[in-house]
């Protein structure tokens, strides 16, 4: 008999900084190969499923479950150069203002 699998939204954090923002997703039990991102119409979705480990009922660490996330992404962001990293179960996805919108310091000229 197959248990069925729960499907949830993982629990995120943001964190904005001065040249963008960081979107930090808590994915206990998920390897980056059981994981999907994909960007369409500036709409950024985060998907996958954490496999089952085995083990008896009361000592199982991890159930099966499908997960997705999606975020709409404000149109100040640089959507194509989207910089993604997995570590400790944690997916971090860095996102850039687009880069004329940037700060930048303006040089002053002497008469």
């Amino acid at each position: 008999m197959n248990p069925q699998i729960s499907t949830e939204r993982p629990r995120f954090k943001t964190r904005a900084h001065e040249a963008g923002f960081e979107l930090a997703v808590a994915l206990p039990g998920v390897g980056k190969e059981d994981l999907e991102v994909n960007l369409e119409k500036r709409i950024l979705t985060v998907g996958g499923e954490r496999k089952e480990i085995e083990g008896d009922f009361e000592n199982r660490e991890h159930e099966a479950l499908r997960f997705e996330l999606k975020v709409e992404l404000h149109e100040d962001l640089d959507v194509e150069n989207i910089k993604a990293t997995h570590r400790d179960g944690v997916l971090t996805l860095s996102l850039r203002k687009r880069q004329e919108l940037a700060p930048r310091k303006i040089d002053i000229l002497a008469n």
